[in-house]
């Protein structure tokens, strides 16, 4: 019974991540991006392309039970990844870029590290380009909600 109800707060949860998505991304895409139409462009791709990967996932909420195994990295998950070259193991939380950062590891997005965790999958590698130098990082595992 409680993994049934567990389910139902993670679609309940994917639905109304899905709905504000939807009602903000106009203004987000605005507010944001602004000066470069190009680049304007390419972020209104993403937006649909995430918009679509949530409808998938509300879908198949039923499947996703296992903790740690979520399938993406989407806004308000919790990733944690491992440095390929260190061996170091570090979680981040994806947050909106409108959000508050909730700690240190709260990142948006749109930063170096979280453009490059963005929509990525349990078990990616992923190269990422910041100004301290280029990091590579294997995604060990996803969590939804971060509470969770």
């Amino acid at each position: 019974m409680r993994e049934s109800v567990v389910l139902g707060e993670l679609r309940e949860a994917l639905v109304t991540h899905l709905v504000a998505v939807e009602e903000q991304s106009t203004g987000f895409i605005e507010e944001f991006f602004a000066d470069s139409a190009a680049e304007r462009e390419k972020i209104k791709e993403i937006v649909a392309e995430y918009i679509e990967k949530l409808k998938g996932l509300v879908q198949e909420a039923h499947l996703l039970g296992e903790p740690g195994a979520f399938p993406l990295v989407i806004i308000g998950s919790r990733v944690e990844v491992e440095d390929l070259n260190t061996k170091e193991k570090m979680a981040f939380q994806i947050i909106s870029p409108f959000g508050e950062l909730p700690d240190g590891n709260g990142i948006s997005p749109l930063s170096p590290v979280g453009k490059a965790l963005f929509l990525k999958a349990l078990g990616e590698e992923v190269k990422v380009e910041a100004p301290g130098g280029t990091f590579h990082y294997r995604i060990t595992a996803i969590h939804y909600p971060a509470a969770g």
